[in-house]
């Protein structure tokens, strides 16, 4: 939950500094909803966004970050179970009950230990890349 956290408050970070900005900066939304800042950033560095130049690396990592999304709302929204096997190994069932256009839809995973230290490499990985393309980024705008 850290990685999310943490590529969270760079998302959130950068939208505050680039809603600073006199002239581009102006029609930047600070939404409440981390998905909806995710959005709103992916818009802004898109190819016909207010800061396509500057973010061409940020779109990439966004892209490259959604793919964690999924697996962010089971383990931040869903209830957890952890058993053991046989063998003394866990594993983490994560279920979640959401409604898309007035539908249940019922969500299940099944995270073992080995996958567990693959996707935090993975998560740990895509947020330092999506932090560093942030910086760049940042670092490169003129206030």
């Amino acid at each position: 939950m850290d990685e999310f956290a943490r590529a969270e408050a760079a998302v959130s970070e950068a939208l505050l500094l680039l809603s600073e900005i006199p002239g581009r900066g102006e029609p930047v939304s600070l939404p409440h909803l981390v998905g909806q800042r995710f959005a709103a950033l992916g818009e802004l560095v898109s190819e016909n966004g207010a800061f396509a130049a500057e973010g061409k690396g940020v779109a990439k990592s966004l892209a490259e970050w959604n793919v964690h999304h999924s697996f962010r709302s089971l383990l931040c929204h869903g209830t957890a179970t952890v058993t053991v096997d046989h063998r003394g190994r866990w594993h983490l069932v994560l279920k979640m009950l959401t409604f898309r256009s007035g539908e249940a839809v019922r969500e299940a995973m099944v995270v073992d230990e080995d996958e567990a230290a693959e996707r935090l490499t993975a998560l740990h990985s895509s947020r330092q890349r999506l932090e560093g393309r942030l910086r760049g980024m940042t670092a490169g705008i003129s206030r």
